[in-house]
């Protein structure tokens, strides 16, 4: 490994210790406090591990994880593809958009668990319900990042690809696409965590299975360990997707930029 490797690697281990250390002072006063009230209601940390340990090393994975992740994906995507399409539509036709603005405007401004009655109303319990009430609760963000990329393009590469003889469809994928991305992968990020809040409100509201169902099932059986080991892995879960996110988001706007760059 080379000495920039090193000092690389020695850089991001730096700026993860004070986060740990954070980390490590919040369980350790969590503890602290849950020894002192000595109550059911706040298990200690070792319980709640070992809790963790066994629930999530079992069939709950299958019955109770892995749905939640399917219903909170397909949402999430059919989130990403409506509102980008429908975003960079917006903010290339002005007179489309001073059409629809209004509904749209509206529409947004409703929160989104208050569609749950209406989904519950017209789809019953079932994950389509479930998947209607993500994809409302995770499209804005992408929507209106997208349509203000799409505003935001210079005028100068529209007027290159015009006079290159591109269509409109071509500048829209060639030109206005592109320069859109940083916004439309800034409301993706933000549309990413309204998902998983969606995915545990529509659990805990009407659902048979996920991690919100299991969560309020343990609340109402007063299994207290369990319920704080959902918890848990909706932390873990929500921080995990988040760094995959970044990841991915670095990796494909990087090369894009490299490559408009003419940087191999």
């Amino acid at each position: 490994m080379s000495n920039s490797s090193k000092g690389g690697v020695g850089r991001r281990v730096a700026a993860a210790v004070p986060g740990v250390i954070v980390l490590a002072a919040a369980i350790g006063l969590y503890e602290l406090l849950a020894r002192m009230a000595g109550s059911a209601f706040f298990p200690a940390v070792g319980s709640i591990a070992v809790t963790f340990w066994r629930t999530w090393t079992s069939s709950a994975i299958q019955e109770q994880l892995l749905p939640s992740l399917w219903r909170m994906l397909v949402g999430y995507l059919i989130a990403c593809v409506l509102g980008a399409a429908l975003g960079l539509l917006l903010g290339r036709a002005r007179r489309v958009e001073r059409t629809i603005n209004p509904f749209l405007q509206f529409l947004r401004a409703i929160p989104p668990p208050a569609i749950v009655p209406i989904a519950l109303l017209v789809l019953g319990v079932n994950p389509s319900m479930q998947v209607l009430v993500i994809v409302f609760g995770a499209v804005w963000p992408i929507l209106l990042n997208s349509a203000d990329g799409a505003r935001g393009v210079p005028a100068e590469q529209l007027d290159t690809a015009a006079n290159f003889g591109l269509g409109r469809w071509q500048v829209t994928w060639r030109v206005v696409l592109p320069s859109a991305l940083p916004q439309i992968f800034a409301g993706m990020r933000i549309g990413l965590g309204l998902a998983l809040i969606m995915m545990i409100v529509s659990e805990l509201t009407a659902s048979t299975n996920g991690l919100g169902y299991f969560i309020l099932t343990a609340q109402r059986t007063y299994e207290i360990p369990e319920m704080y080991a959902g918890i848990v892995l909706l932390g873990i879960l929500g921080l995990l997707l988040n760094r995959l996110f970044i990841a991915v988001e670095r990796r494909l706007l990087g090369r894009r930029f490299d490559e408009k760059a003419g940087v191999v």
